[in-house]
Parts: C-alpha cells; sequence; structure tokens
C-alpha cells in the first residue's frame, strides 16, 4: 500500500451527517462543539502519521451532553482507516528517535519492576518503546498496522503483529502489561478496544496509556484554538469519561496523572508554526537562534497517562 492511500470526505459544499447518539454513552442528547475546519478533501495516509502538521484542521467534532465525550463526526470507515493506517510512513519520527527515547525511558518508570514480564505495546509504530522495555528487562512485543513501522521494529529483533488489536485478542497470546501510548484517540469504537485489551491481560495484569485531555485547562482556555483538534483524533477523552469507560470495561483505575513528551527545539518550533499561524514568523525567526538538536520536555498538563488493572 502506497503513502497516497486516501480515507474519503465529503466535499465541504455537502451537508454533512449528523449522530443520533454519543459512541461511548449511547445518549441523544449532542451538540456541535467544534465546526469543521478546512476543506473537506480526500486524506491521504500521511494525515496519520506520529508527526502530523494537520493541527486545527478536522471534521465537525460534536460533544455528549451527558458523559461530556467528544468525538468527530462523520467517523471514516473502519476498514477505509485500516488501509490508510497500514500506508503511514513518517520519516520525521526517525529523526526524532532519540527524544522519543527519552519519553519512553521516563515513562517507562510507571510500569513498575519488570520481573521478566510479557508486554504488548499497542500502537509500537518504530519500536522504539519496544527497545526501552526490553532494556528495562521485559519481554516485549508490539502490535502496529503500518507495514513500514513494523518492518523498522522487526528489524530490531521485535515481534510485531500487524493485526486489529481484537483480532489478536482471538489468540491463545496473553499478556502481563499492555501499553497504548497516543493511541485510544485515534480509534472509532475504545470500548471495543479496551475489551480486547482485558481479554489479553492476564487476571490483574495492567493498562497503561497516554491520551490528550479535553478537561485540562489548556484546552479549555484555548478551546477552539486548541492544537490537537485534528483529522486524526477521532475520540476525546477527559479523566471522568476515560475513568467510566475502562471501569465499564473491567478495569480498576489505578492513577491518572499527566504525561510528557521530549521533542527537539527544532520539532517544538515547527509544530507552534503549525499550530498558532499568526506565531509561524516568530519560530521560524527562533530556529535561526536557537539550537534545534537540543532536548525540550514538553508538559502543558493536557496529555494524561492512565494505569489500570485487569478486574
Amino acid at each position: 500500500m502506497k503513502e497516497s492511500t486516501a480515507i474519503a470526505r465529503e466535499p465541504v459544499r455537502t451537508l454533512l451527517p449528523v449522530p443520533d447518539r454519543c459512541v461511548l454513552c449511547g445518549d441523544s442528547r449532542l451538540s456541535l462543539r467544534f465546526p469543521a475546519r478546512g476543506e473537506m478533501v480526500p486524506l491521504d495516509a500521511g494525515a496519520w502519521r506520529c508527526t502530523s502538521f494537520g493541527h486545527r484542521h478536522h471534521p465537525p467534532i460534536y460533544g455528549c451532553d451527558d458523559c461530556g465525550l467528544l468525538f468527530q463526526w462523520p467517523m471514516p470507515p473502519d476498514e477505509a482507516l485500516e488501509e490508510a493506517y497500514s500506508g503511514v510512513v513518517d520519516p520525521l519520527y526517525m529523526a526524532e528517535r532519540d527524544n522519543r527515547i527519552l519519553t519512553f525511558r521516563s515513562v517507562v518508570r510507571s510500569l513498575g519492576p519488570a520481573g521478566g514480564r510479557r508486554l504488548l505495546d499497542v500502537g509500537a509504530y518504530c519500536g522504539y518503546f519496544l527497545e526501552v522495555a526490553r532494556e528495562r528487562g521485559f519481554r516485549a512485543e508490539g502490535l502496529e498496522l503500518s507495514r513500514w513501522a513494523s518492518a523498522l521494529a522487526r528489524s530490531q529483533g521485535f515481534t510485531v503483529h500487524t493485526e486489529p488489536l481484537e483480532v489478536r485478542a482471538n489468540s491463545a497470546d496473553r499478556y502481563h502489561v499492555l501499553t497504548m501510548w497516543d493511541v485510544i484517540e485515534h480509534l472509532p469504537d475504545p470500548r471495543e478496544e479496551l475489551a480486547a485489551a482485558r481479554m489479553l491481560l492476564v487476571p490483574g495484569g495492567r493498562l497503561h496509556l497516554s491520551t490528550i485531555d479535553t478537561g485540562s485547562l489548556v484546552a479549555r482556555l484555548l478551546g477552539a484554538r486548541w492544537p490537537w483538534l485534528m483529522d486524526m483524533h477521532l475520540v476525546y477523552f477527559d479523566r471522568p469519561t476515560l475513568s467510566a469507560l475502562l471501569e465499564e470495561a473491567g478495569f480498576r483505575v489505578l492513577d491518572v496523572g499527566t504525561y510528557s513528551h521530549t521533542v527537539s527545539a527544532g520539532y517544538l518550533l515547527r509544530k507552534l508554526g503549525a499550530s498558532f499561524p499568526a506565531l509561524a514568523p516568530v519560530a521560524r525567526a527562533l530556529t535561526r537562534v536557537v539550537p534545534t538538536h537540543w532536548p525540550v520536555p514538553v508538559n502543558l498538563g493536557d496529555n494524561m497517562l492512565v494505569s489500570a488493572e485487569r478486574i
């Protein structure tokens, strides 16, 4: 599959369908929270890169007046979405490898001692977290749909499954730890995916995930200007909605905190310019005076880190 794989979208002049129920709780009390931004054109696999710069470009985003979940509508068809993910190629992610390793070395501490436990990293991409987990003593495997990324991870000696999570759940394999770093917001049916995650865990097994937080102060202050309103984010959680879904799926939430990313100064400035166009000239000017390779830890409180235990 080539990277030009596209997900068909209705042209902007066409009246888009309106959801009749919340994708999480099923309630029919919905409201349009953020109108579509940008032209509704076919999106190729590049829109689903981890390093996408498509900030504040998205279909309509609706909110549930009951549970508070936000989600884009219409959702891409499952088959088209899986096809697009399989075609993702992301060379910039490789250029940021050292900083991704720093990010994962920080977060792996939340998993506790390895003790030889078997771990599955869902959305393993190029395998950088697998490297850190193996270094720490976990028996690490990955699950990744991108053929490009999964091949890179396999080249480092890892077992990487290129199949949907629910297919892996129907295998005989079981794990002590599942990780999902910045993954759940990309899934059209998080309830189904968490049910599959629970099946893959042994009783008492741990799930650790990170995702953006719509209830954070930054998200609430910025509103429609929040950079993480993007095509590739299908579902948006806050702490209560994610905790409720995990408990419904058969998990006990153990801890909810914030998640930090380390990125290069150059990458951060590019993100800043893409997120806030008015600041783009300033960001470009700073790249001429700031060492762009500098690692910069970023934590604005709008990414959450959640740990849960299978009941």
